[in-house]
């Protein structure tokens, strides 16, 4: 992962900025901690565990981070409406930031594990009529498709 000197990197630090002045008019104090999560979140192009989580700001950052600090900072992004959990059925919370990212859904491989975004403009039409035609408003969904990836298939 690279931090240094690009654009994302200016996104991020007006988001945090932007975060640490929110949650301190709530009452809420900022650590470093907090900060080095979200950042592994935000950055990452995977579906984190908490373990993951941990292992990359050791990995990146060089700091031991308690295990117990990473779930409750997490439950916290979660409260905050940051980043959202994605259960694939293994029993693993994995996590995913929110903001400025476009509904998407989810394909999982029941082989391997790899989990592919994807999003389908027919597929959400559909969501909507089925909610309407039962007489539902559609505000949320999850969908997550569970398969065997192309790579797996051919082994």
């Amino acid at each position: 992962m690279t931090y240094i000197g690009n654009t994302e990197t200016k996104e991020f630090d007006i988001f945090i900025k932007n975060f640490k002045e929110h949650i301190s008019k709530l009452g809420y104090k900022n650590t470093i901690q907090k900060d080095y999560i979200l950042k592994i979140i935000y950055y990452s192009n995977e579906h984190l565990s908490a373990e993951e989580i941990a292992q990359k700001i050791h990995k990146e950052f060089n700091l031991d981070i308690g295990i117990a600090t990473v779930y409750r900072t997490l439950n916290f992004f979660e409260e905050m409406d940051l980043i959202k959990s994605l259960d694939i059925g293994d029993g693993v919370r994995r996590f995913e930031f929110k903001i400025e990212h476009e509904h998407h859904d989810h394909m999982v491989c029941i082989k391997c594990g790899k989990i592919i975004e994807f999003s389908d403009e027919m597929i959400e039409l559909n969501q909507i009529k089925i909610a309407e035609k039962n007489g539902f408003v559609l505000k949320d969904h999850i969908m997550t498709i569970y398969g065997i990836c192309h790579e797996c298939d051919n082994k």
